[in-house]
């Protein structure tokens, strides 16, 4: 089943805030979608996007954090203002679990 949360954020103004648990880890490299996946199977990940597939989902981008807590990805967002950014979960998700969009 393909990945139902995407979030695209589009802000523009740099932000100090305070550091949290995610992972730093491969950071700063242009990857696929595939790619992320493999490297990072059951994770949160917040992506600079650099291409998109027709239906919005992330084609390539750039790593900026991975978790497997999304509350620490969601925490980085704001320093990254500047960057077109996606968080995605790279997982399957439970037959039950519902998502608002």
């Amino acid at each position: 089943m393909e990945n139902p949360i995407k979030a695209a954020v589009h802000t523009s103004d740099p932000d100090t805030s305070s550091p949290t648990n995610a992972t730093t880890e491969g950071i700063g490299e242009l990857l696929s979608m595939e790619e992320i996946k493999r490297r990072y199977p059951q994770e949160w990940v917040l992506i600079a996007y650099k291409e998109l597939n027709p239906d919005q989902s992330v084609k390539t981008g750039e790593l900026l954090a991975h978790s497997p807590d999304c509350d620490q990805i969601e925490d980085r967002l704001l320093e990254f203002r500047n960057k077109p950014l996606a968080i995605e979960y790279t997982g399957p998700f439970p037959d039950d679990l519902g998502v608002l969009m």
